[in-house]
């Protein structure tokens, strides 16, 4: 097998997320393209370009949801990625629910949700890096298998490939379970 240079970043495809934040009295809510956990999922990373309506709230309120959409949602998705919260109401586009944190808006329709607090921000020229401790997760009941672990396939859950064919990608099948 032979390798060749590629001018791209490989690490795809990655998973929607949906990252909330109250702005200004309203959850709004925009597409993220990379997101990592760290910290054992204890904490999230994520950068966020400084111009974004979002980015006021997070700083703001040191708090932001991560919202993971299924495929249904693609509609609603493409808007929150294609148009700012200056634009249009993103509050309208789902229905909001809280947790312990009252200033990180979640997204009932997605089957996935935390609550963050930010810990530290990295501030480079353009971005925000964003460090946030996972406050709490919340998993629609169905989802749910002996109670204990999420069944992703049922999430019907969809990735992107940033660095490859820009393309949606649905999560597949389970290939084997691994005993942790």
């Amino acid at each position: 097998m032979k390798k060749q240079s590629y001018d791209g970043n490989v690490l795809s495809p990655l998973p929607v997320v949906l990252v909330g934040a109250l702005v200004d009295g309203w959850p709004n809510y925009l597409v993220i393209g990379y997101m990592a956990p760290f910290d054992f999922g204890k904490q999230i990373f994520f950068s966020i370009y400084k111009e974004r309506h979002t980015a006021k709230g997070i700083l703001e309120h040191r708090t932001f949801s991560v919202n993971l959409p299924p495929v249904s949602l693609m509609d609603r998705v493409r808007i929150c990625g294609r148009k700012s919260g200056r634009e249009i109401d993103k509050s309208t586009l789902f229905e909001t629910f809280y947790g312990e944190l009252e200033t990180a808006p979640m997204i009932l329709e997605c089957p996935l949700n935390m609550e963050c607090e930010v810990t530290q921000l990295v501030d480079t020229e353009l971005n925000h890096g964003v460090i946030g401790r996972v406050v709490g997760s919340f998993v629609n009941d169905d989802l749910l298998l002996e109670g204990k672990t999420v069944d992703m396939v049922k999430a019907d859950l969809f990735s992107w490939t940033l660095g490859g064919d820009f393309s949606y990608y649905r999560l597949g099948d389970r290939i084997e379970h691994v005993d942790g």
